[in-house]
């Protein structure tokens, strides 16, 4: 019989290294359309949720858990927390029940375009960037852990957009002072520590929520197993 859910040892990261662990690890692990996934990373690692959720979906693909170009897959929970036993758990989950969660704090963001951004395609990311800097208006960048929810009416690959909607978001999340002034686009977005990708049917193409997560609840911000 195929399997719910597994656990994943080891530090994650965007490295070939984890995603070769998850692939080792996947077995019978059965992903249907939708699949949740908590990380536990040592405290104060930065490491953006969207490359650890592309490096570990990128292992069930490698192992056949997930179809090619992640067909049939609808929505990802993904949620990243400090722990001492660094390490991941993923679940199978009805994508319908993924979408039907809260997220985990107010909206203070909602922005919407038909001009989806991609990978290499600078200009459409910078006018995406420049309409969140209008939404935002002169507000002051959020302080401490954020939820992002993005919903994509889209026929592709479900994360392949993510990561270039995620590095627009410096006018909300400040700029990340690693970054290098020769570097466009560096936000802060290792502060995102829930993040959900679906595939909705009806609207505009991309839809990008977010807020704060309360410190009383962000330790259990996390999808249920």
């Amino acid at each position: 019989m195929d399997a719910a859910s597994l656990t994943v040892e080891g530090l994650p990261s965007g490295s070939r290294a984890w995603r070769g662990a998850v692939a080792q690890a996947a077995g019978t692990l059965a992903v249907g359309d939708g699949l949740a996934l908590r990380f536990t990373l040592p405290a104060r690692r930065w490491v953006d949720l969207d490359t650890l959720v592309e490096a570990t979906v990128a292992g069930l693909r490698d192992a056949g858990a997930v179809a090619p170009r992640l067909a049939g897959l609808d929505a990802v929970v993904a949620t990243k927390r400090p722990g001492t036993a660094p390490g991941a758990a993923l679940a199978a989950r009805r994508a319908a029940t993924l979408a039907g969660r809260r997220a985990p704090g107010r909206v203070a963001l909602t922005v919407a375009t038909d001009d989806v951004p991609r990978p290499g395609g600078r200009e459409r990311k910078r006018a995406w960037r420049a309409r969140i800097a209008a939404a935002w208006g002169a507000n002051a960048p959020l302080d401490g852990a954020v939820w992002a929810d993005v919903a994509l009416r889209s026929a592709g690959a479900l994360l392949a957009p993510v990561e270039v909607v995620l590095d627009a978001l410096e006018p909300v999340l400040g700029r990340d002072p690693r970054g290098r002034d020769w570097q466009e686009f560096f936000p802060n977005d290792h502060v995102v520590t829930w993040l959900r990708i679906r595939r909705v049917a009806q609207g505009p193409a991309l839809t990008l929520r977010l807020g704060p997560v309360p410190v009383p609840t962000a330790r259990d911000a996390g999808p249920a197993f």
